[in-house]
C-alpha cells in the first residue's frame, strides 16, 4: 500500500493540474489531502487519479482521503469530538485482498509557541482516545497529514525556518517544542520516514517549500511489523516546490 500525504494550500485553487501531476507521480493507492477546501479542485484531482474520495470539513479547513481502493466507511471525527484535531477524518478502505484498514487524515493546530504545543497535545490526546480501540485490538491503521509539529530526532536549523517560527523559537527560550510527536511515538506509532531513512528524518523538510526548515508532515503506521514499513520519502522535485507551501510525503507499507 502506497500512501501520500499532502497539504495543498488553501484548496489548491488555480493549481489543480500541477497538484495532479505530483500525485500521479507518487503512484499511490491512498492520498490524504490537507486544506482540500475547494470541491472543484478535489473532484478534478480524484478524476485524474481514478480515485474515490471523502471530504471532511473541519475547523477552518477540510481534509480529504482519496483512494483507488473502495472506501467502505467514513467518519468526520472533527465534528464529533471536542478539543480534537482541527480536521480529522477516518476512512476505512478495502485492500484488494479483502482486508480493511483505517486511514486517518488530520490537520493539527499551527504555530510553534509553547501554548500552541499545549493545544496540539490536547488534540493528539483526543485522537488517541479515538484510535484506542484499534490499538487495543492490534489492528493496523495509518495516521497521515499536517501535524504542525516537530520530531524529537530532527536537527532544526532555525535560520532556514520562516520568520514566524523564528519568533516563536526566541519566545520559547531558543527552542522548538517536540512533545506532540513524542506522544505518538510513545503510544506505539511508527514514524515511517524515521524507520526507513533515519538520516533523512533528521534533516528532510516539508515546510515551507521556500523556507524549508521543518518536517511537519508525517505518515505514521500502527500495528505493522517493522519490516512492513518498506519505504518512505519527502518529494522535493521542482514542480512540488511551486505547487504548494508544503512538500508531499509518502510511504510504502506491506499490510
Amino acid at each position: 500500500m502506497r500512501v501520500t500525504s499532502y497539504n495543498i494550500l488553501d484548496g489548491g485553487i488555480g493549481r489543480g493540474d500541477p497538484l495532479a501531476e505530483i500525485l500521479l507521480a507518487a503512484r499511490g493507492d491512498i492520498f490524504v489531502l490537507v486544506e482540500a477546501d475547494d470541491e472543484t479542485v478535489l473532484a478534478h484531482l480524484a478524476k485524474r487519479l481514478g480515485a474515490d474520495f471523502i471530504a471532511a470539513p473541519g475547523d477552518g479547513h477540510t481534509v480529504a482521503v482519496l483512494s483507488r481502493w473502495p472506501i467502505v466507511q467514513t467518519v468526520n471525527h472533527a465534528l464529533l469530538v471536542q478539543n480534537g484535531p482541527r480536521s480529522l477524518v477516518e476512512a476505512v478502505v478495502r485492500h484488494p485482498d479483502g482486508r480493511e484498514i483505517s486511514i486517518f487524515g488530520l490537520h493539527l493546530s499551527a504555530r510553534a509557541y509553547e501554548e500552541n504545543e499545549q493545544t496540539r497535545l490536547a488534540e493528539v490526546d483526543a485522537l488517541l482516545r479515538i484510535t484506542q480501540m484499534l490499538c487495543n485490538a492490534g489492528r493496523p491503521h495509518v495516521l497521515a497529514g499536517d501535524f504542525n509539529s516537530n520530531s524529537p530526532v530532527q536537527d532544526i536549523d532555525i535560520a532556514k525556518c520562516k520568520a514566524k517560527t523564528r519568533e516563536a523559537y526566541a519566545a520559547n527560550g531558543n527552542r522548538i517544542p517536540r512533545r506532540v510527536i513524542q506522544r505518538l511515538l510513545d503510544a506505539g506509532y511508527v514514524d515511517t520516514l524515521a524507520a526507513t531513512k533515519p538520516e533523512a528524518a533528521k534533516t528532510a523538510a516539508t515546510f515551507t517549500t521556500h523556507e524549508p526548515g521543518q518536517r511537519v508532515d508525517y505518515i505514521f503506521a500502527f500495528g505493522l511489523a517493522e519490516a512492513a514499513v518498506a519505504d518512505a520519502w519527502v518529494e522535493q522535485d521542482r514542480l512540488a516546490t511551486y505547487a504548494s507551501d508544503h512538500y508531499p510525503v509518502g510511504a510504502e507499507l506491506h499490510v
